[in-house]
């Protein structure tokens, strides 16, 4: 059986201890995120902007974006 535990940081070494002297119980590190959360909702929108910034050039001449099929083929592979 698995379990996942959310814990405070400032109790989890201390409750990680208690585990360690339990000979049956196995402990493996989750994969964390790098970045916490809250920066989710700031990534994506930095992201909206650079790609309205990206359309925008698109509109003016500046730069040329690829066509809906090549996206598509690009998410498929």
């Amino acid at each position: 059986m698995q379990i996942t535990l959310t814990i405070p940081d400032k109790k989890a070494d201390s409750f990680l201890d208690v585990l360690r002297h339990i000979s049956y119980v196995k402990i493996q590190p989750a994969d964390t995120p790098s970045q916490p959360e809250e920066n989710s909702a700031e990534e994506f929108y930095e992201g909206l902007k650079r790609a309205i910034h990206e359309v925008n050039e698109d509109i003016a001449g500046r730069k040329q974006l690829g066509t809906v099929e090549e996206l598509l083929a690009e998410l498929r592979s």
